[in-house]
């Protein structure tokens, strides 16, 4: 058998109708689907029992409640009886090639991990990880930190071979565990970035959705890093390492919405074990691997300037992306797209910066070089997204960055370069990635009524944004088939 999909179930009801549907529509042959359920006693048991008898791929385990999927899951590997298991949540979907493109990429590159592309629905996805196929990744270079959760597809023998299994019961980031774990030990990883393969739904009042108590998460996190000590020397390479849990883990929670609407003896309790680990583990090399605004966060922290790193965070709330559009044309059957972006703060005031410093919107007693924020490359991109599921590609383009923070760019919209343009309903959504945030936002300011050409059809959108409908492709005829053979043909039609 090719791929077992272990799905770890508790209490899902209806929701988890269209992952069963999913997994069952998949267009690869030979492959199971194993729901490991956690205890429920909402008629979920009784509905998953109801679906293995109506399909010969479905296995059902009943476990007695855990209080977390890492128990079902190891179930699942010990009863799975794929060449490869793929993890998914019950409440998470696939593409109907997923399976099937991961697997050919484990086959083509003998590969003990496969990582397909994922596609948030109210959760955000790293991009960096995503924007180009590897046959052979590397952890850090490739960001595969990106995505800890283990919806991935892994060798069952190399699980086996390794003894790496799931920390059970109701623990945090026992998915970092187990996927840190296997990605050191892994002798290959390749990543799919080219097809939307898991789909990653924010589901209300989920496990990992609630707010964690404070010491047990930074113990658990204490485990990560143990993991990584065992792995990596004491340097610049382990320091790399402990930046990406010091910023998501520690420093990044002080600004979640969730955090600032939390009791304050809740913030305060957090905060004081943030000191401890951040004492223990994240040096001063550590923290001069940030970017600026958690380069900030960390010097507050470290100072104990608890008011003060309380009050910079209420006044960041809510900081988005402004995507303007500056223009559109057309380039033969291409579309051309240039807009500006900037980030602004909730009053839609745009953050400030002198100097390569930025401006924090309170008054803070800080070294330049603390504010600084042109250590590292800002990024602005332009991405397609397919309404109907949140599918998006990145567009080929042109960027400079302006002064104050401001980015501009121009992006093409090319059906020969990106063939993954179906048919559709197409927004456009403009991404910074620089100085430590990370927003995007719908391409607004459309005011222009290009006319359609070719396959792509450019409009305004109620709320002033642009979205293009892409018509079905069409079976080019004799003549252009044999044009296009020519040396050279297809070359100089993309020029026009």
């Amino acid at each position: 058998m090719k791929v077992s999909v272990i799905i770890p179930v508790y209490n899902t009801g209806e929701d988890l109708d269209q992952c069963a549907r999913s997994v069952l529509s998949q267009t690869m042959d030979d492959y199971e689907v194993i729901f490991a359920d956690d205890g429920s006693s909402d008629g979920t048991e009784k509905r998953l029992d109801e679906l293995a008898a109506r399909d010969e791929r479905v296995r059902v385990i009943h476990l007695p409640p855990s209080g977390g999927p890492g128990g079902p899951r190891n179930a699942g590997i010990d009863a799975a009886r794929g060449d490869y298991v793929y993890f998914l949540d019950d409440d998470d979907w696939l593409g109907e090639e997923a399976l099937e493109r991961m697997h050919a990429m484990a086959l083509r590159n003998d590969s003990d991990i496969v990582i397909g592309k994922m596609i948030g629905h109210g959760r955000r996805v790293p991009r960096l990880m995503f924007k180009v196929n590897h046959d052979r990744a590397d952890v850090l270079e490739d960001a595969l930190l990106g995505i800890l959760t283990p919806h991935k597809m892994f060798r069952r023998s190399f699980l086996t071979e390794h003894k790496i299994r799931f920390p059970e019961g109701p623990v945090r980031l026992e998915d970092h565990r187990f996927v840190l774990k296997a990605y050191f030990d892994a002798h290959t990883i390749s990543v799919v970035a080219d097809y939307p393969c898991c789909h990653w739904v924010k589901r209300p009042g989920s496990y990992s959705r609630n707010l964690p108590e404070p010491v047990h998460y930074l113990a658990m996190l204490r485990e990560v890093l143990d993991i990584v000590d065992e792995h990596v020397e004491p340097g610049p390479v382990r320091d790399r390492y402990y930046a990406h849990w010091y910023r998501g883990k520690v420093l990044k929670r002080f600004g979640d919405a969730s955090f600032l609407d939390a009791p304050a003896d809740y913030r305060r309790a957090f905060y004081d074990e943030a000191r401890r680990i951040m004492a223990e583990r994240f040096g001063t090399d550590v923290e001069s691997l940030l970017a600026g605004r958690m380069r900030v966060r960390s010097r507050l922290l470290r100072a104990d300037a608890h008011e003060t790193l309380f009050r910079l965070m209420a006044a960041e709330r809510d900081i988005a992306l402004e995507a303007v559009l500056d223009g559109t044309r057309w380039r033969g059957d291409r579309l051309a797209v240039r807009f500006t972006a900037r980030f602004t703060y909730r009053d839609g005031t745009p953050l400030r910066f002198t100097d390569e410093r930025w401006e924090p919107p309170i008054p803070l007693d800080m070294p330049a070089e603390v504010l600084q924020v042109n250590d590292r490359p800002w990024l602005l991109d332009l991405y397609i997204r397919r309404r109907s599921d949140n599918a998006d590609f990145p567009l080929t383009i042109t960027r400079e960055r302006l002064s104050d923070g401001v980015m501009s760019a121009e992006a093409l919209v090319d059906l020969d370069v990106l063939p993954e343009l179906t048919d559709g309903t197409w927004d456009l959504v403009g991404r910074i990635d620089g100085g430590g945030w990370t927003y995007e936002r719908r391409l607004a300011g459309y005011a222009a009524n290009l006319p359609a050409r070719g396959r792509l059809e450019p409009y305004r959108t109620v709320n002033g944004n642009l979205s293009i409908r892409i018509g079905p492709a069409r079976s080019p005829s004799r003549l252009r088939r044999v044009v296009e053979r020519l040396p050279g043909a297809r070359h100089a039609s993309r020029r026009r």
